[in-house]
């Protein structure tokens, strides 16, 4: 029950979209142990990769006694209490779900506590080991992964969407298809494309920008769009087109040739890669010098 507490106040908070919404590591790693998914070992992209994820657990009764002696402030405990009472509407609502968990104010400080010690004694190593890459590891590296860094033919473009994905009711597609038609007349005759989006498009993720889907290649398109795209110039607009989700208007903005980016373009990005790469190392090789086995001192006769 007291690990139902940690795992209902993670969903609260979000924690699968909030792993994707952020790089910050201190974080990640937060978010990572209120899940029960270990430390953060790196970032690869926008995604965590825990230590549960990996072949190796870090076991915390191995830990705590390495980091029992690791200082945390009363104001830092306190600030993580904070943010775990923040994801209830009130305090009522903390106290309930305690109360339901089995797990005690006191019990839950001592766990915030413990994370704390831990997260400080880990980021130390990694702190220590952490050197910042120079320039010929940022250039072999871009050297050795080149096809990374090529960018194929992207489209910028724009659509009108209506739902009408395969297996609806014949009369609810025949519905949209007559729909469609009457918007895309509608456009013909100079209404403009982004009132019609924000009036009728069911794309929740782009009708708030006028339909703008931002530069997509054809591996991350629909390919019935994609056939369109490189039929259209800059400012066109297609005739109905549908997809295996709907019917769409597409509005084409702009189109990117095949381009490689360049070493200046990529550094940032590969600056980034190398530095998570020495972060996990660096856990690995901390967690690694952790006692396999604890040893408990025998009371004598």
């Amino acid at each position: 029950m007291k690990r139902a507490l940690l795992l209902a106040l993670a969903l609260l908070a979000g924690i699968i979209a909030g792993e994707y919404l952020t790089t910050n590591f201190a974080f990640r790693a937060w978010l990572g142990r209120v899940v029960r998914r270990g430390e953060l070992r790196a970032l690869l992209g926008q995604r965590g990769i825990y230590d549960r994820d990996g072949a190796r657990a870090l076991d915390q009764a191995r830990l705590a006694p390495v980091v029992a002696k690791e200082p945390v402030t009363e104001a830092e405990i306190e600030h993580e209490m904070e943010l775990l009472r923040w994801q209830l509407p009130n305090e009522k609502a903390w106290d309930a779900l305690l109360a339901s968990s089995g797990f005690s104010p006191g019990e839950l400080r001592e766990e915030v506590t413990n994370n704390l010690r831990g997260r400080a004694w880990l980021e130390a190593r990694v702190a220590a080991a952490r050197k910042p890459p120079n320039e010929p590891e940022l250039r072999q590296f871009y050297a050795a992964h080149l096809a990374a860094f090529q960018q194929p033919l992207r489209f910028r473009a724009s659509h009108l969407f209506l739902a009408a994905p395969q297996g609806y009711r014949d009369e609810v597609i025949a519905r949209q298809r007559a729909l469609i038609q009457t918007l895309s007349k509608r456009l013909k005759n100079a209404d403009p494309f982004p009132a019609l989006v924000a009036a009728f498009s069911e794309d929740a993720a782009t009708k708030k920008f006028g339909g703008d889907m931002n530069y997509f290649s054809e591996v991350r398109m629909l390919p019935a769009l994609w056939e369109a795209a490189q039929r259209l110039n800059p400012g066109a607009t297609s005739a109905p087109i549908r997809s295996r989700l709907g019917f769409h208007i597409l509005r084409l903005t702009s189109r990117l040739p095949p381009a490689e980016m360049t070493f200046e373009q990529a550094k940032p990005e590969i600056a980034l890669a190398l530095e998570n790469e020495r972060r996990a190392a660096a856990v690995a090789q901390a967690v690694a010098q952790i006692p396999a086995k604890i040893e408990f001192a025998t009371p004598r006769d």
